[in-house]
């Protein structure tokens, strides 16, 4: 009880003079929770926040009652807001991102929803990342009612590793954690689609836009009249009528305003068309539809069978289209790859009907 009784008034003893917080507030209001948490509040008060003057109430609701009383537990505020104070562009610039679009409301009530908190909640994917453990195989907490889905806190620790950013995990891995199955990553990596004899597959896995810090080098990257895309917005172009985020590209191919480089979009895109006519074909005029359920929209599978398709082909040949269509770069994460994968699967299909 002593210890509860010191550690409030260290507490209430730093928040009584007003004004704006200073490193050294920072620390003395870090002793009402030094007493119990001596490990967090070092890391905390070593890094950049801690550093910087605020303090573990800035972000953790309830510190006073938990002092009171331990079985009041404080809760932490995951709200991209609750960065914005100090880092007002990057919010704005988060708002815009699909990282903040995620409809949790939309989620249904189902246990083994844990599966997907781990990449749709920034408390999931923190606590998960936090356990050390398999991350594909691990499943996040139940979800909580929150009004912002994948959060600052979900990239950056606020607790403060020395790592650059406060980056829960280096930069190429941060987002492969939740992406590496996605169909962009897939592409980037060279893999993920349904191979076809003759062909060297195994080496469309190394080429320069799959190095370095993979996604961020584009991603992030800032163009000028480039004015809704990269840094937190994560978008390579916010609009059709919007200046592309070429800046990226430059290193490379010059002063380039267009990711059509060499025409390898167009080309692309021609495939696409000519492969999605092939499926139609061979299927009454139509592509199939997908199963039930919102995952099945965004998420790879859940499509529904070609009518007359015992051995697959045109499955698998539709597999590889989605791979491709759904990447929606046209080909610029893996232009070898994309240009070899729709050329082999439109050969195949042509030489199976042909039969």
């Amino acid at each position: 009880m002593l210890s509860v009784v010191l550690c409030l008034i260290f507490f209430l003893a730093a928040g009584c003079g007003g004004g704006q917080a200073t490193p050294e507030d920072s620390l003395n209001e870090g002793e009402a929770c030094l007493a119990c948490h001596a490990d967090a509040t070092a890391v905390f008060s070593a890094s950049a926040h801690g550093r910087n003057g605020l303090s573990c109430a800035a972000c953790h609701a309830g510190v006073e009652e938990h002092l009171r009383d331990r079985q009041h537990r404080p809760d932490t505020d995951w709200r991209g807001k609750n960065c914005a104070s100090c880092h007002e562009k990057q919010y704005s610039e988060w708002q815009a991102s699909p990282h903040s679009q995620i409809p949790l409301e939309q989620f249904p009530n189902d246990p083994r929803i844990g599966e997907c908190m781990k990449c749709h909640q920034a408390r999931g994917f923190a606590a998960v990342v936090a356990g050390g453990g398999n991350f594909k195989e691990t499943w996040g907490p139940p979800p909580r009612s929150e009004p912002e889905a994948v959060t600052c806190a979900a990239c950056h620790s606020p607790h403060g590793k020395t790592e650059e950013r406060l980056l829960r995990l280096p930069k190429a891995e941060l987002c492969a954690t939740c992406h590496g199955s996605k169909w962009q990553n897939l592409v980037l990596s060279g893999s993920g689609g349904n191979q076809y004899a003759g062909v060297d597959w195994f080496s469309f896995g190394e080429h320069p836009h799959n190095s370095g810090n993979r996604c961020v080098t584009c991603h992030m990257a800032r163009t000028a009249g480039a004015v809704s895309s990269g840094g937190h917005t994560f978008r390579m172009r916010a609009g059709s009528e919007e200046k592309q985020n070429t800046a990226a590209c430059q290193s490379c191919h010059g002063e380039t305003a267009s990711y059509d480089i060499f025409g390898r979009q167009k080309e692309v895109a021609a495939l696409l068309d000519e492969l999605r006519l092939l499926l139609e074909q061979h299927n009454n005029g139509r592509l199939p539809g997908f199963q039930p359920g919102a995952c099945n929209q965004c998420h790879r599978g859940g499509m529904q069978p070609f009518e007359h398709d015992p051995e697959l082909i045109l499955g698998k040949a539709y597999e590889n289209y989605l791979l491709v269509e759904r990447d929606k770069s046209l080909g610029i994460h893996n232009p070898p790859y994309v240009l070899q994968l729709l050329r082999s699967t439109i050969t195949n299909v042509r030489e199976e009907y042909r039969r």
